[in-house]
């Protein structure tokens, strides 16, 4: 199985958008007025976001279908920003429930999509 050279470089992309902002958290703590809070988004981040980059790199390599791909990383991505601005500013708390369970539910549902499609490896 293959995947596009464009869903490559899209992943690429919105891992690095992720891992910036990851970065960004980190001196962003030393000068807020919450420096909690944005070490707790940080600390959601890394529980999070590495999961997401081993299951990304994996079911770009099961050839999905590369809108379903593209919509899937670009909405986590969205999702995931929410969620950190939610640590750092006043945002409705059910949007951030909603953000939070979406982001788990699109890395839960790449990872199912590559055992499924290397089932037959077991």
């Amino acid at each position: 199985m293959t995947c596009t050279t464009g869903l490559m470089h899209s992943y690429f992309l919105y891992s690095a958008i992720l891992a910036l902002k990851l970065l960004v958290l980190a001196p962003l703590a030393a000068i807020a007025c919450q420096p909690q809070n944005v070490q707790r988004a940080n600390i959601s981040d890394l529980k999070n976001l590495t999961p997401f980059w081993l299951v990304a790199g994996l079911y770009i390599t099961t050839s999905p279908d590369e809108q379903t791909a593209l919509t899937l990383l670009r909405v986590y991505v969205a999702a995931r920003l929410i969620v950190a601005l939610g640590y750092i500013v006043k945002l409705p708390k059910p949007l951030i429930e909603a953000a939070f369970f979406l982001s788990i539910s699109i890395t839960s549902f790449m990872g199912g999509w590559v055992v499924y499609t290397y089932r037959a490896a077991i």
